[in-house]
């Protein structure tokens, strides 16, 4: 084999490395992901309900005058009516209630795919109740590595849904 070939083989042996370990990170990086998602999902459920009463709040009483979700919209050098930066505001608020309403749904029905599994609980229990893996195993009369192993799998399987084959390089 020529000192070319020889370059050429190693380039593409390079790039064959460089894209496993990539695929390897892009599937890491999708479970972590995943995980602080459903860490996040009950907090998020009780910010939409914190949220919503604000919404309700503000329609019927209108902004606070010093409320950051107001000057956020004076500061730009532009001169708003009221009524446009009550409208301003007003659209600002539902959009993130949206965005919330869309996160809580999409997690949802991702977790759904994995609730008849007979360790659903390991994921649930964790992620969605803050409960310690010994109390998880002690209930599903299993060892805590058991559990473990169980989450890890049902993670997997969410973050699939989640993230599409992406989760699976």
């Amino acid at each position: 084999m020529g000192k070319s070939q020889e370059n050429i083989r190693n380039i593409i042996m390079q790039a064959v490395e460089t894209g496993r370990i990539s695929a390897e990170r892009t599937a890491k990086d999708a479970f972590k992901a995943t995980e602080r998602r459903l860490y996040g999902l009950p907090t998020l459920r009780i910010k939409l309900e914190d949220d919503l009463e604000r919404l309700e709040e503000f329609k019927l009483y209108g902004p606070r005058e010093r409320s950051k979700s107001i000057t956020r919209f004076i500061k730009n050098g532009n001169r708003l009516s009221p009524d446009e930066i009550w409208e301003a505001v007003l659209v600002d608020m539902e959009a993130t209630i949206a965005a919330d309403r869309y996160e809580i749904e999409t997690l949802e029905r991702a977790i759904a795919t994995v609730q008849g599994d007979a360790y659903y609980q390991a994921l649930s229990g964790k992620y969605l109740d803050d409960v310690d893996d010994r109390d998880i195993a002690e209930a599903l009369g299993c060892d805590t590595s058991t559990v473990w192993r169980h989450r890890k799998r049902l993670v997997q399987r969410v973050a699939v849904w989640l993230y599409g084959a992406e989760a699976l390089r």
